[in-house]
């Protein structure tokens, strides 16, 4: 049968995330980044109020969803684009301000979604690398890496899956050194890290920052995110982006979370100043060795990553093995609720005994 794709997207591989089989799995779930609770009965109220409206034969109405999310990340409505999830937002603007044979930079190992939208584009890929020492970002690569064919830089912050966290001076020097390509910071995990490049907005026109709700408010399979920009990309962007993309229920569920933050802030502070430090420890005190993190992961290395995978995965316990650019044969573990990184600390004894 004759193949009628282009010839570049004949030559991909599709995202193919180890999701199969994870909805029925039944142990805990700390592979994807997750909040690994729901956000909590204001989001269930708010769909079951939608849903008994039984209106869904209409097409989106989204009232003042990017006001309230303007008002949440601190800037002017005419700075918000909501999308389908952060997925859309680093599509549209793979689309918009790049072209083939363009050289896109994407410090590496990063967001498979960017590799696959830069193939899509045709892009010329440039990968300065991560430090496997330590984690730490190639500043003077990347650097070096800027030409005049130059048109988009990512800076996945913190960056996963080694959750190293570029500081404000830095991004601002790329931000100089880069004046014509647009640089993209991913903030997916801004809740986490609580650094923001958002400031910075109005100073540099070629800044772009993506977030999502699919982290720490827990609506990843609603798929809503949103892009922070100057207006004029903006109303570029909204150019190419449907007039109905993001689903009433991901809205509705939005609008809901921004009205309670309660939730949000309570699951931060446990994950962040109780688990996080807890995994730490105990991982410094056994001699297991990881990548200083940001965010709510952090990326281990072990010995023998494909055993312990398995042995975690058999006794409760979901990770992601993670592979490529010199961080091979290590496991990223998302931290959940205190009572969850107590159990894994047990789990994780017992397996590190039995293989002695």
């Amino acid at each position: 049968m004759q193949n009628l794709a282009n010839k570049n997207i004949q030559a991909m591989e599709p995202y193919s995330p180890p999701i199969e089989g994870r909805n029925s799995y039944a142990g805990y779930l700390l592979d994807f980044n997750e909040r690994t609770e729901p956000y909590g009965e204001v989001v269930k109220l708010a769909l079951l109020n939608f849903a008994e409206q039984n209106q869904f034969q209409r097409y989106p109405e989204y009232n003042d969803i990017e006001q309230k999310v303007a008002n949440y990340a601190e800037v002017k409505t005419e700075n918000i684009l909501i999308t389908n999830g952060s997925d859309q937002g680093i599509d549209l603007i793979f689309r918009v301000f790049t072209k083939a044979n363009d050289e896109v930079i994407i410090p590496s190992p990063s967001f498979a979604m960017f590799y696959q939208c830069a193939q899509m584009c045709e892009n010329k890929i440039i990968t300065p690398v991560y430090d496997s020492a330590d984690g730490s970002f190639p500043i003077d690569e990347l650097l070096q890496s800027v030409n005049d064919k130059t048109k988009l830089i990512i800076i996945c912050n913190p960056n996963n899956p080694t959750g190293f966290l570029v500081d404000l001076n830095t991004i601002e020097q790329i931000l100089v050194e880069a004046k014509e390509a647009i640089v993209l910071v991913d903030e997916a995990y801004f809740e986490y890290s609580k650094l923001s490049a958002v400031k910075l907005i109005q100073k540099y026109s070629n800044l772009i920052i993506i977030r999502t709700f699919s982290k720490a408010f827990g609506l990843a399979a609603l798929r809503v995110g949103y892009i922070i920009a100057n207006n004029q990309i903006i109303s570029e962007l909204k150019k190419v982006r449907g007039p109905y993309d993001v689903n009433m229920a991901g809205a509705v569920a939005v609008q809901a979370i921004l009205d309670n933050l309660n939730p949000l802030n309570s699951y931060l502070n446990e994950v962040m100043a109780i688990s996080k430090p807890m995994i730490e420890n105990f991982f410094k005190d056994s001699g297991v060795d990881f990548y200083p993190s940001n965010s709510n992961f952090i990326l281990l290395k072990s010995k023998n990553a494909d055993m312990e995978f398995k042995l975690l995965k058999k006794k409760g316990f979901l990770l992601r093995p993670r592979e490529g650019f010199g961080f091979d044969n290590t496991l990223r573990l998302t931290f959940g609720t205190a009572k969850q990184t107590k159990e894994f600390i047990t789990t994780y004894k017992k397996i590190c005994q039995e293989n002695k």
